[in-house]
């Protein structure tokens, strides 16, 4: 129990090397890393959403493609 204490503690005493650009650093040029930490925010987003629609496009083509398969396979027509 003291070891999950001492861990939990060193960990919230340490919170502040873990912040984000904004937060942990205190400078002149706080306002330019804050503006470029929203921008790899946002393309970080609009990446994952990207991937998103790729792999749900790939998913609904290879159903589209095995269900014509199919079809033609047993004779369908539709």
């Amino acid at each position: 129990m003291k070891f999950l204490a001492a861990f939990l503690l060193s960990f919230l005493l340490n919170a502040p090397a873990r912040a984000c650009a904004g937060c942990r650093v205190v400078s002149e040029d706080l306002e330019a890393t804050t503006v470029m930490a929203g921008f790899a925010f946002s393309w970080g987003v609009i990446a994952m959403l990207v991937f998103l629609f790729a792999l749900c496009s790939g998913l609904g083509w290879f159903v589209m493609k095995t269900i014509k398969a199919v079809d033609a396979r047993h004779g369908s027509a539709g």
